[in-house]
């Protein structure tokens, strides 16, 4: 299954995907506790300059983003806009977080910010150096 594989090819899939699952159960779990969630985020930033008409439709859509983006990573389905919507949330976050003077999540979420570019940038225009697993 993997034989056809070059060692760079299966390290991207093994890459996409384990941010796929990364992404994917971060929502996955807020889901239930989808309320407490809100007001966490809520009660961060309710100190900062960012009102709360935008901190909490963006914490409720923050969960469902994430389930999205990490079920296409996996299937990798769309991984290139997948990839950037992503990037997109992270550099939200950390616009939140800055807000919130959380400097060690600011880091966190650079980090993350790195990989994905990495990710992205290995990744093809058009996933066409991507081969597709067969199975």
């Amino acid at each position: 299954m993997f034989s056809n594989l070059s060692n760079k090819t299966l390290a991207l899939h093994l890459f996409r995907i384990s941010f796929g699952i990364n992404y994917f159960f971060h929502g996955i779990v807020r889901i239930p506790h989808l309320h407490s969630f809100v007001d966490s985020m809520q009660n961060t930033m309710q100190d900062t300059l960012l009102p709360q008409v935008l901190v909490t439709p963006l914490a409720y859509g923050i969960p469902f983003v994430e389930i999205i983006v990490g079920l296409l990573l996996i299937l990798n389905i769309k991984t290139r806009e997948s990839l950037v919507i992503t990037i997109a949330l992270m550099n939200i976050l950390v616009i939140g977080s800055s807000f919130a003077q959380k400097w060690d999540l600011v880091g966190l979420q650079a980090t993350y910010i790195g990989f994905l570019f990495l990710l992205l940038y290995f990744t093809s225009d058009k996933n066409e150096s991507i081969q597709k697993i067969k199975i």
